[in-house]
Formats: C-alpha cells, structure tokens, sequence
C-alpha cells in the first residue's frame, strides 16, 4: 500500500504534466502572448506539483519518513499554487470586461461561505493543539486552505464567464473541471490537516483520493480545452 500510495501521484501528476504540455505546445505563440504565459503557467504549476509528490515519495520510500509535513516538498507545492494561481488569474483578465457585478457577487456568495466553513474550525482545531506543533507546521496548516481558496474564488469566476455571459457554452465544462480539480484539493487539504493534528495520517489513507481525483479533473480540463479551442 505505501508503494502505491507513492507511486500512483507520481503517475496521475505525469501524466498531467504531459498533457499540460501538449495544450502549451499547441498554444504558445511567445512570451507577449498572454494567452501562451496562461498555459505556461499551467505546465509549471502541475511540474511543480509533480516535483512535490517526488520528493514526498522519496521522503517516505528512501528514508523511511513516515510524513513528512512540512518539508521540502511543501515548498514546492506552494510554488505550483503561485503558478496556478497566475495562469488562472491571467486567463480570468483576458475576459474582464463580460465579467458583471451579479457574477462577483454569485462567485462571493459560494466562495465566502466555503471559507466560513473551512478556515474558523480548522483555526480552532490549530489552536488546540498549538503547544505540540512547531511554528512551521502552523503556517503550512493554515497556507494550504488560504491557497486553495485563492485559486477557486479566481476559477469561480471563469465558470461564471462562461456559463452566464454571451461566451456561455464555449469552455464551461472546462472550468467545471478546473473547479473540479480545485475543489478536490480544498477537501484533500482540509482532511489532510485534520488527519495530521489527529495523528490519524498513514500513507494510503482514503483522504488521498481527493488528490488523485484533482489531477484527474486537471488532466481532463487540460484535454477539454484542446478540443475546444
């Protein structure tokens, strides 16, 4: 089980990352175009995802650290968030002006709430147990849900683009996946946590699953969007 629980995020972020690559490929004019720093921005996101689970696999298979949270694997997962979060917020910008008040407002009305839910009781679960955790574990703790927000309240609005404007049914399922894979980050992260302040983790825990998933949706709205477009 632990060799699978290493191996099969390797797998699922490859092939990601290969397809990421083929949208780049087919995309990339120069870096004037915003259109090719998006896809740019996806590729080196999912590669720095990818080298995250390496490191973690290596952590976990080499020398034999159980979890290893925080660690350099984190870093680089945090570096992927920040490209992400570029390649969203610049595709985002491309279609600014369709995007209406009643869209922020719908994107506010699911986003906020989320994070009503998500951030107070994980706060709550932190503060209990803050003596028996370093400095370090409480921030990653708390990045982890900050960044995923960040990215669904950005992917939010894209699905909003195109499945409320006159651009209605030209990429919405794309960003439905994107959101998909997004989401499923925001629970696999969340359980994570709560996982970890438990000393309940194990390598092949069920929680897992929700990342695979989100590579998946990643890989599947990369495909999408080479279809369409």
């Amino acid at each position: 089980m632990t060799l699978f629980s290493n191996a099969f995020p390797l797998f699922i972020a490859g092939l990601a990352v290969v397809v990421s690559g083929f949208a780049l490929r087919s995309y990339w004019e120069n870096l004037e175009s915003k259109f090719s720093r998006v896809w740019l921005s996806f590729s080196l996101g999912i590669i720095f995802w990818l080298i995250s689970e390496l490191i973690w696999a290596l952590y976990t298979l080499i020398f034999d650290i159980k979890t290893p949270y925080p660690s350099v694997a984190d870093i680089y997962r945090f570096v992927g968030y920040g490209f992400l979060f570029f390649a969203i917020f610049t595709y985002v910008e491309l279609f600014r002006p369709v995007i209406s008040k009643r869209i922020v407002a719908i994107a506010s009305v699911f986003v906020l709430p989320t994070s009503v839910g998500i951030i107070p009781p994980l706060l709550l679960s932190i503060s209990t147990r803050a003596s028996a955790m370093n400095l370090a574990t409480l921030l990653v703790d708390l990045a982890y849900p900050l960044f995923d927000l960040s990215l669904l309240a950005q992917a939010m609005l894209g699905l909003l683009i195109f499945t409320m404007t006159e651009l209605k049914g030209k990429m919405g399922s794309v960003w439905l996946l994107i959101n998909a894979g997004i989401i499923m980050n925001v629970f696999g992260d969340i359980l994570f946590s709560y996982a970890n302040l438990q000393n309940t983790y194990y390598s092949g825990h069920p929680l897992e699953l929700f990342f695979h998933l989100g590579y998946l949706f990643f890989l599947l709205s990369f495909y999408t969007h080479t279809k369409k477009l």
